[in-house]
């Protein structure tokens, strides 16, 4: 499937696209059929059985700007040599604005590492895709759903741009930031919802994804988004208890 099909879809797919056993669900819902119609198009197909309602509410702005600052400083951590960004200022970032309460137990062993140890490097690429969703409530451009890992340059935008300065107290800094409404992280996150049960189905071995697209490596960049996305509807919810179940 050439990149242009992928991304717009083929205009074969978009004529035989069936909705017909999603309809018949009787809790289907107007979201869940905008999403399994995007779903479907792209190559994507979830289970027409899932459910749709479910206990979401918005966590508080900080918190969200917590968690995204929180990766702010692990990204920077292991990225940024030290000679460049002494240590006491990131952990002087994370000490005034509480961002350790928003790191899992192994994300606070990374601040005990050497700032160049480079297996902890090779893997901090996966808190870049749980970092989109949380800079697109603040004003970045919207995650995008096929499963391609973000650019350095991409976070380096969202570092530079999207999150608090480490100069600043987080909670000054999101006075001055619109964000996203609820309705718009909750279809958000329906959709990514929907696209990560296809891809749970495909590890098992399931033809449920578009072609070329892995499922381990590109589906696990959707599972971090999704993360992300169910974390910010799930208020009063720790980062490691975030049902992500499918």
């Amino acid at each position: 499937m050439s990149f242009l099909k992928r991304i717009f879809g083929s205009k074969e797919n978009k004529n035989n696209i069936d909705l017909e056993p999603f309809k018949k669900v009787p809790w289907m819902t107007d979201l869940r059929l905008q999403n399994i119609t995007i779903c479907l198009d792209a190559g994507f197909r979830p289970a027409s059985s899932l459910p749709t309602e479910f206990d979401r509410k918005l966590r508080p702005t900080i918190e969200i700007a917590q968690r995204l600052n929180a990766i702010k400083a692990l990204v920077l951590w292991l990225m940024v040599p030290e000679e460049n960004l002494e240590n006491d200022k990131i952990l002087e970032f994370i000490n005034k604005n509480n961002l350790d309460n928003f790191m899992d137990d192994e994300e606070k062993q990374i601040l005990n590492l050497s700032r160049d140890d480079e297996e902890a490097r090779n893997a901090i690429g996966w808190k870049f895709e749980n970092a989109w969703p949380l800079a697109w409530y603040f004003g970045y451009t919207k995650p995008e759903t096929l499963g391609q890992m973000m650019s350095g340059e991409q976070m380096q935008e969202i570092l530079m741009n999207y999150s608090c300065p480490l100069d600043e107290k987080v909670e000054e800094w999101i006075k001055e930031k619109e964000t996203l409404s609820e309705q718009e992280l909750i279809q958000k996150e329906d959709l990514f919802y929907c696209l990560h049960n296809a891809v749970r189905s495909a590890q098992l071995g399931k033809e449920t994804v578009p072609d070329n697209f892995h499922p381990m490596m590109n589906g696990g960049v959707i599972h971090e988004r999704r993360h992300s996305l169910t974390w910010m509807l799930s208020e009063n919810v720790s980062w490691e208890e975030t049902d992500l179940s499918t």
